[in-house]
């Protein structure tokens, strides 16, 4: 992944992985379902977050667990709402 030289950030990489690990129907027939899934994200820092003190990057990874959202009575699914992206100019 290439950012701009002001971000700070020389190099990144990261894993997403998702898979369903339990379906079962509901009395209703909607599907309830289960998901379990892994994440890491690497970043190495430029000369100038080094310099700084801030070493020469990170790594992150864990595992997590999932349900699907559920639906209100539009069939409009209740969760969380639009995101905004954060990004070096």
């Amino acid at each position: 992944m290439s950012l701009p030289i002001q971000c700070g950030i020389k190099a990144s990489r990261g894993v997403f992985k998702m898979k369903r690990a339990w379906v079962k129907q509901g009395t209703g027939g909607e599907w309830r379902e289960l998901f379990e899934g892994y994440f890491s994200f690497s970043v190495s820092y430029d000369n100038m977050y080094k310099k700084a003190g801030h070493g020469n990057g990170a790594k992150y990874k864990f595992a997590f667990w999932g349900v699907r959202a559920m639906r209100d009575n539009t069939g409009k699914e209740i969760g969380l709402g639009p995101r905004k992206s954060i990004y070096c100019q």
